[in-house]
């Protein structure tokens, strides 16, 4: 691993998602790091209700072990935040459990995967696994940006809803804008909350005022755009769910990754951070937009306010600034910048062709690549061998220099999901170069 101050910022938050029991109040119980998802415990009366499974069976095994040393009543409910599969996969340890559990999710559960299944998508899998790293070796992969990182076996982390095919594992009891689960002495508020999935809710234990965030929230800049491809998260309305969690002063907050905040005031702030932040690149990018000016432009110059940049809630460990521009911009008005010259541009062949024409040639635009390497600017490397490439001269040659420039480009990334793509992709590029 090639030390730089952004893998050593990467590494600096590896405590958020070390194992921890939290207890948060008198019945509220937090399972951290038992897999790549934060899950919870909320013990009744009679009975216990899960907010989230965790991601890996046998790791939600070994936590249901832990909340044994703190009560023996029976888990009777489990409640998803929302589809994603580290937050549906360890369902069959809590079905090992209680074959009846009663399963809740909002009516919209699971619509993200559904959706990439009805249009054949299929390429979000295989771009889901670069973004993971789940393709690269150990020594590649520092963290998740909020979570631990973890290779997916048989059954975990793989799948649709549920965490996999077994439709076990589905809620037996949905809900449309507002439900309320009452099991085993415990009364939760299941709210709708659209953010990073449609499916997304809000539960509020008003009992012991604690709010489970799902991932809306996380000790992370929000992932508001996922390069393994997404439909558009509606920026607009995340700032609006994160607004309502602000409304119920609670006293515990759990956030769907890494460690929960107590205490009002801390709280408080957490959530006013992310609500501040999170509307100011909104409003920034449409004033932008409203301004003329297209995705690239704003990609660079919409950034955080002093106040904000340097705040630990808002590193970029998972999602992206520039990303989250151009996905509100992609979201608001569609794929065409307002350039005529972009409405329908040269292909990539035909404009590499006419660049290397201007240039010399192809040899020239390499030798410029191997040159920008050099210089340490390894996105113009990669760019020029982009070209190279899309002439089919030196190929192999350029397929193993862009490796380079892209695996230079991660080394020097904060954003885990961005760094492991990029790593995958190079990967990926030296055994095609080395592929007759």
């Amino acid at each position: 691993m090639t030390d730089t101050a952004a893998s050593a910022k990467l590494r600096s938050i590896d405590h958020l998602f070390a194992r921890d029991w939290v207890q948060l109040s008198e019945r509220v119980h937090v399972a951290v790091g038992y897999g790549v998802s934060t899950f919870s415990f909320v013990v009744g009366d009679t009975g216990v209700v899960a907010v989230d499974s965790g991601s890996v069976p046998a790791l939600s095994t070994e936590a249901i072990a832990e909340l044994r040393n703190h009560t023996d009543l029976p888990i009777v409910g489990l409640v998803y935040t929302h589809g994603h599969p580290d937050h549906t996969g360890g369902a069959p340890a809590f079905l090992d459990e209680n074959p009846d559990i009663e399963i809740w999710g909002n009516v919209r559960f699971g619509d993200e995967a559904r959706r990439f299944a009805r249009n054949g998508a299929s390429i979000a899998q295989v771009r889901g696994k670069r973004q993971a790293g789940f393709l690269l070796p150990p020594e590649k992969r520092i963290n998740n940006g909020i979570a631990p990182a973890i290779y997916p076996k048989a059954g975990a982390l793989a799948g649709g809803p549920g965490g996999g095919p077994d439709r076990r594992t589905f809620p037996t009891k949905t809900f449309d804008a507002n439900g309320v689960v009452e099991l085993g002495g415990v009364t939760l508020e299941v709210t709708s909350n659209p953010g990073e999935t449609q499916d997304q809710i809000m539960t509020w234990f008003a009992q012991d005022r604690v709010v489970f965030a799902g991932d809306n929230m996380y000790r992370s800049w929000p992932n508001l755009y996922a390069i393994r491809g997404t439909q558009y998260r509606d920026v607009r309305d995340w700032c609006e769910s994160v607004d309502r969690m602000r409304e119920l002063k609670a006293e515990h907050l759990v956030l769907g990754h890494t460690t929960p905040f107590s205490g009002t005031a801390e709280v408080d702030e957490a959530i006013d951070t992310y609500s501040r932040a999170m509307w100011h690149v909104y409003n920034a990018t449409i004033e932008g937009m409203n301004a003329g000016k297209t995705p690239d432009e704003l990609a660079h110059e919409v950034t955080l306010p002093r106040d904000l940049a340097d705040n630990p809630m808002l590193g970029e460990y998972y999602g992206n600034v520039s990303w989250s521009v151009r996905a509100i911009f992609t979201g608001v008005l569609g794929w065409f910048d307002g350039n005529p010259a972009s409405m329908n541009p040269l292909h990539p062949a035909d404009r590499g062709g006419r660049i290397a024409e201007l240039a010399g040639g192809p040899d020239v635009l390499f030798e410029r690549a191997q040159a920008a390497m050099e210089d340490g600017e390894a996105q113009w490397a990669a760019e020029l061998c982009d070209m190279v490439i899309a002439l089919d001269h030196r190929t192999a040659e350029a397929k193993n220099l862009k490796a380079d420039a892209i695996d230079e480009l991660a080394y020097n990334l904060v954003t885990a999901t961005g760094r492991n793509y990029l790593h995958t992709s190079a990967q990926e590029l030296r055994e095609a170069a080395a592929t007759p």
